[in-house]
């Protein structure tokens, strides 16, 4: 993502909805990639990442200082 989609997003506040869903379609690809040794950590980390980026999307948005 570059700056100006990171503005606009912000501006739209959903930056952080954005973020969890890319999170999202990586965590996908990890679980169906099993050609991959023991990816089950980093699916852990991806998921509570997107639930934590979710979180704050519900609940806060990004002012400018």
């Amino acid at each position: 993502m570059d700056r100006k989609q990171i503005k606009r997003h912000i501006k739209a506040e959903d930056y952080f909805g954005t973020l969890a869903t890319v999170l999202d379609l990586a965590r996908q690809e990890l679980e169906q990639n099993k050609k991959r040794p023991n990816p089950n950590w980093q699916i852990k980390l991806l998921k509570n990442l997107r639930d934590n980026l979710v979180y704050l999307q519900e609940n806060y948005r990004i002012v400018k200082k």
